[in-house]
């Protein structure tokens, strides 16, 4: 029995060396499974790495300076020229100054300060990237001059900064972005340009630092004062009931009239007699001088009398003074020419 067990089976399926797989219900075997296939995993490409930024889109050198505005952003704000409304809006968004300067007064200060560089940076011709590099120094100064925790009583002493460590550090920016010795120092400007434009910081923002200072750190005050200005109604109309023709004044004529009469008077004169015509023309001349005099005296108001009276007045005064300084200067005068005619020697001294 031993040796029967140790001598190979058959297969128990009818094919010899095929295994049979399990049976089913209906007595049949299952063929066998199949392997699984491994799909092939398909490699993705690498991401390509982002471009570097241009010029006009870098947000910091290499030698640490951020620029809050990009040379695009300078760019862009620079087609908004003459549309002052338009540049402070794009300057507030892209710089947030909503934030930065709750108060209105001081964020409009600052927008100035801002844009006023900007310009004079187009003004010499200067390129958008310059441009943001000088506006990205003159923020950094106006940072260094703001004392946020500080009391609005505080003194210019008092600050943390003053002119003089302002200017020192406008001065080394300047320098920095104006040698070519990268990475610390980057040619970005000229010496020329950088000339020209250490003059216009000293002669705004320098000669005008503690305006600024204090503009930046104290809240303005805002007074509000209301007025009442009562409405004055006309008076009523006089009643015409009472009322009485005024005597027209003599030598009155309408316009119509002077013309006709001047004719006539034209024609007449030409009729007379030679010698009694100069006569006639004389005592004419005479008759409208006078009726002119009396239209006058009629025609000038109470207040032009007064007026009169009042300058007559003043010229009498006038006249009265310089009259007086004349007595006394010709009293002092004659004084002194006594004086040397009693003395004859003292005045040969002098001599």
């Amino acid at each position: 029995s031993s040796a029967a067990s140790e001598l190979p089976r058959p297969p128990l399926s009818g094919r010899p060396g095929r295994l049979a797989g399990p049976a089913e219900p209906g007595g049949r075997r299952m063929p066998p499974k199949k392997a699984p296939v491994e799909e092939p995993v398909e490699e993705k490409p690498p991401t390509p790495e982002p471009p570097e930024p241009t010029e006009d889109e870098v947000t910091e050198l290499s030698t640490g300076l951020a620029l809050p505005l990009r040379g695009m952003d300078v760019r862009q704000i620079w087609e908004h020229d003459g549309d002052y409304d338009a540049q402070v809006k794009l300057l507030v968004e892209l710089l947030g100054l909503a934030e930065a300067f709750p108060s209105i007064p001081q964020r409009n200060i600052v927008c100035d300060f801002y844009i006023y560089n900007l310009i004079q940076a187009k003004a010499l011709c200067l390129e958008p990237r310059q441009g943001a590099v000088f506006h990205a120094i003159m923020a950094r100064v106006l940072g260094m001059m703001r004392c946020e925790g500080g009391e609005e009583k505080s003194r210019p002493q008092d600050m943390p900064c003053g002119t003089a460590e302002c200017f020192q550090e406008f001065q080394r920016l300047l320098i920095q972005h104006s040698i070519s010795s990268p990475p610390d120092r980057l040619d970005i400007f000229r010496v020329s340009e950088a000339k020209l434009l250490t003059d216009f910081a000293s002669v705004t923002l320098f000669k005008h630092f503690l305006l600024y200072q204090f503009c930046i750190n104290c809240s303005q005050e805002v007074q509000t004062l209301r007025f009442r200005q009562p409405l004055q109604r006309p008076l009523p109309p006089p009643d015409l009931s009472t009322a009485r023709l005024r005597p027209r004044p003599k030598g009155w004529r309408l316009k119509g009239q002077e013309d006709a009469c001047g004719g006539d008077a034209a024609a007449q004169g030409g009729s007379g007699g030679a010698g009694g015509g100069g006569e006639g023309a004389g005592g004419d001349a005479d008759g409208e001088e006078a009726a002119d005099g009396a239209e006058g005296k009629e025609e000038s108001s109470p207040e032009e009398q007064e007026i009169a009276r009042v300058v007559a007045e003043k010229l009498r005064e006038t006249e009265a003074a310089l009259q007086a300084k004349l007595q006394a200067r010709e009293e002092a005068f004659r004084e002194k020419l006594a004086a040397r005619a009693a003395d004859p020697k003292a005045a040969k001294g002098k001599k």
